[in-house]
């Protein structure tokens, strides 16, 4: 298919499933074009003809790449469209992530090379790439915006050190990049949740079950009431937003999103998973 012209383009990595795919829903839904990323190209296009198909109402056009970092040669047919301005996105959401629940004694270099990849270098390459979003521009919509923490060195962080300098990584590259922007209209924040989603990350890590999780629609309806329902979303660059209180503050009605009666707080999960208590003495053997 063909994307329509006339319409801005939204670039969601991580698009195949659970939060990206719920983001370019969204997006499609609100007549943009969308590019949807994964690791497998098959998976990908197949995706997003099914997002084609299911919304015949829209005036976007949904495309699918793959897009591994883990291996950029053979990622180079979307990366190379991205760096020679082929393709021009208004926005870029930084979805795509990976989880490792190792400390620093356990993990190997490898799992930890490939979290540095997915979830540091990657978005990275993207913005580099995509710098003319925060360049002087009359778009009333455009931005870069990440699946990213705020600052909050606790236990939890402590314990899980490798992953969370990956990740916080990433929020620092965005609030460099909210201090970068010269366009008005550039939305440059991170957004995150407070609940553990309906996800593979959570259930088949086992840090919850079904009943415990949000639907991932949660952040998608964060971003869809930041993007397209908020007077001034700059507002809220070099910031992360939070669901809850976001969604609270624009009074959406987050019971909504609940798969079952017994939502959890998603920190409470993953200290009770991690039992931080009887493994702090692993953590301190170097």
């Amino acid at each position: 298919m063909v994307f329509n012209n006339k319409l801005k383009i939204a670039l969601i990595t991580g698009g195949t499933r659970g939060v990206g795919y719920e983001i370019a829903k969204m997006f499609k839904r609100n007549n943009y074009n969308v590019i949807i990323t994964g690791r497998k190209e098959s998976e990908a296009i197949k995706i997003s003809e099914k997002l084609n198909d299911n919304d015949i109402y829209s005036k976007g056009v949904v495309k699918g790449y793959k897009l591994d970092f883990t291996d950029i040669n053979d990622s180079n047919k979307l990366l190379n469209k991205l760096e020679n301005k082929d393709i021009r996105p208004n926005f870029i959401i930084n979805n795509a992530g990976t989880l490792n629940l190792k400390n620093i004694n356990d993990i190997s270099l490898k799992e930890y090379e490939i979290m540095l990849k997915v979830n540091t270098i990657g978005p990275l390459i993207l913005s580099k790439y995509c710098l003319d979003i925060l360049k002087c521009s009359s778009d009333k919509y455009s931005g870069i915006l990440f699946n990213t923490p705020p600052y909050n060195i606790d236990d939890k962080t402590t314990y899980l050190l490798p992953y969370m300098q990956t990740k916080l990584a990433q929020t620092t590259l965005m609030r460099s990049l909210a201090n970068l922007s010269l366009n008005n209209n550039a939305v440059v924040c991170g957004f995150w949740t407070n609940y553990p989603l309906l996800t593979d990350a959570i259930i088949k890590k086992n840090i919850g079950k079904n009943d415990n999780c949000m639907h991932p629609k949660i952040l998608s309806k964060t971003l869809e009431e930041l993007i397209f329902n908020t007077k001034n979303p700059t507002h809220y660059n070099s910031k992360v937003i939070i669901d809850k209180e976001f969604l609270k503050n624009k009074n959406v009605n987050i019971k909504q999103f609940k798969i079952g009666n017994n939502t959890k707080n998603l920190d409470d999960l993953f200290m009770k998973h991690l039992n931080i208590n009887q493994k702090k003495n692993m953590f301190y053997k170097f």
